[in-house]
């Protein structure tokens, strides 16, 4: 770790020692890391890897910061935050190339001025791209792997840099094999069509109001991580979560500093102080009571990661 502060010094690399990770986290529960690590730049982020791998240490690389939950011990290992920001079209196809740190609702704004559609389904999805292909996000019925053609990874055993299909991702719903791997998704490449910004701005601004009519209000008072459980399959069709923690009785329901959303039950919301036991002991109440009243299995679709860096 010495070297690591040694060489981030060297390349003036934004870096803060033994720091809070809840700023960085939407839902903001999790205690001190070693490094907070942002970086803002492509090759810069490539480089920092190789070098972390060359010396055989684990890290944990985040976007948006959103769908992930920190236990609260203190995590001696670097956590990169993922500030890459360039978006580009490619020449002769109907592909865009996207970082893998930029934020799901600045790729929207960049899509409605450069007339690329097929992307307002990412409307009101926190996080980033990156982020979104490895969970395979998306609402309205379409999801990233849809629209995902490639993309360039990294490889932390072996510090190996190379493209792969989407064939790789092997995407299930709300997932992938980058969800909880160690392999790092570096850029996207996405397909689109062509599309007049104003339609696009129209059909984002309909799912945004959608969005803030049925779910809680993302500001500065409200810490949440998203849908915390998949919408479980029932009957051979994908029910919601959300009507079926309201129905078992969670619905507004306060727990200690966390609160189920009074406006959608799949929202669990940190009012702030909240710790990782917290919100350990009441996913237990929801998954236990909906299994007992319902005879529904919830999965979590929220990531929790643990100090030794390991996702689960």
């Amino acid at each position: 770790m010495n070297k690591l502060g040694q060489y981030l010094q060297e390349r003036k690399i934004e870096y803060y020692p033994d720091h809070e990770i809840k700023p960085y986290l939407t839902m903001g529960i999790g205690g001190k890391v070693r490094f907070i690590v942002v970086v803002h730049r492509l090759s810069q982020l490539k480089e920092l890897l190789s070098f972390i791998a060359a010396g055989g240490h684990p890290f944990v690389l985040l976007g948006g910061g959103s769908n992930v939950v920190f236990d609260g011990a203190f995590t001696p290992l670097p956590v990169i935050i993922n500030r890459t920001s360039e978006i580009v079209k490619c020449e002769g196809a109907h592909i865009v190339k996207v970082d893998s740190g930029v934020l799901n609702k600045d790729f929207l704004t960049w899509a409605i001025e450069n007339r690329v559609g097929g992307m307002d389904f990412l409307a009101g999805i926190p996080g980033a791209i990156g982020g979104a292909a490895a969970v395979n996000a998306g609402a309205f019925g379409q999801s990233i792997s849809t629209a995902l053609e490639k993309a360039e990874i990294f490889i932390p055993g072996s510090g190996e840099i190379k493209t792969v299909d989407k064939d790789y991702f092997r995407f299930q719903y709300r997932d992938s094999v980058f969800k909880f791997g160690s392999e790092v998704i570096l850029e996207v490449y996405l397909s689109y069509t062509d599309e007049d910004s104003a339609e696009i701005r129209e059909k984002v601004k309909e799912k945004l109001r959608y969005r803030n009519e049925n779910h809680p209000q993302w500001n500065a008072n409200v810490h949440t991580a998203g849908c915390f459980f998949k919408n479980p399959i029932i009957h051979d069709k994908r029910g919601s979560a959300g009507k079926i923690i309201e129905s078992a009785g969670f619905k507004g329901r306060t727990y200690r500093q966390l609160e189920v959303s009074a406006r959608h039950a799949n929202f669990i919301i940190n009012k702030g102080g909240s710790t990782f036991a917290d919100i350990l002991d009441l996913e237990q109440q929801i998954t236990r009571t909906v299994q007992e009243k319902k005879g529904i299995i919830l999965e979590r679709e929220v990531i929790y990661i643990s100090p030794e860096g390991k996702k689960y």
